[in-house]
């Protein structure tokens, strides 16, 4: 059993429409360390993995561990009714999740959960030559430029600078990132790497923006790629993306 409050209803609509546009039916867990989710996209280009803490909550209470099967849409629909002053709580009820929204009226919107039906996902264990701490906006701007020209984005990383390019026999785009620029907070590169992946899949991974100040960006050559958006005492969204491995 749980019955979980938050005074932020944005934390929760925020990651919920962040995941829903990598996967529609979600498994949360909730035990007393949080509430948890892995996933892989059906495509099994993506993972998603969301750990949201006991300490983002106004109330958390949880006996045991539960877990619970959702459609995504169903709860985003309920969440776009909660206004960002509005607190909420989660509990169930027999085999219906339920959202109360505190406004002037208690309301209450009943969604059902649904039988789980993969297995459980576990994240990798990943070694990264190249770790890179910069700004969650600048990186959301810096996608967002690169998909205008093209569908994959290489990212070349020595020491001294992150480049970042996009397109081919069309119009392209540079970019380039020095060690000790603004959008840069920290970087840490054993040696130089390459690798070229998804912007449609970086794209929406870069809403997460929206969740923290920085954006923690680990790859190494051919290799997947994978990036962290932390608030601290709240949450932490990371995403890990397979390579797009070019012919040479």
């Amino acid at each position: 059993m749980f019955n979980i409050k938050l005074d932020e209803s944005r934390i929760l609509s925020n990651t919920v429409a962040i995941i829903s546009d990598f996967i529609t039916e979600a498994t949360f867990s909730i035990t007393k360390e949080g509430v948890k989710l892995t996933a892989m996209d059906p495509a099994n280009i993506s993972m998603v993995i969301l750990d949201i803490l006991p300490s983002a909550f106004t109330s958390y209470q949880v006996d045991g561990s539960e877990e619970i099967t959702i459609n995504l849409d169903n709860l985003k629909q309920a969440l776009r009714r909660v206004k960002p002053t509005e607190p909420i709580s989660l509990t169930a009820e027999g085999n219906r999740l339920v959202l109360t929204i505190f406004s002037k009226s208690i309301k209450k919107f009943q969604i059902p959960m649904l039988e789980k039906e993969t297995k459980e996902k576990q994240a990798p264990s990943l070694e990264f030559a190249a770790k890179i701490e910069i700004d969650a906006k600048e990186f959301r701007d810096l996608i967002d430029d690169a998909s205008v020209v093209g569908d994959a984005l290489n990212f070349v990383a020595d020491s001294e600078k992150l480049q970042l390019s996009a397109g081919d026999t069309g119009s392209k785009v540079n970019i380039d990132l020095a060690k000790g620029s603004d959008a840069l907070v920290s970087m840490d590169v054993k040696e130089k790497v390459t690798g070229i992946y998804s912007t449609e899949y970086l794209k929406k991974m870069a809403k997460s923006s929206v969740l923290s100040d920085t954006a923690i960006i680990q790859f190494s050559s051919d290799y997947p790629l994978k990036i962290d958006f932390k608030s601290l005492n709240k949450l932490q969204m990371s995403f890990i993306l397979a390579p797009r491995i070019e012919n040479k």
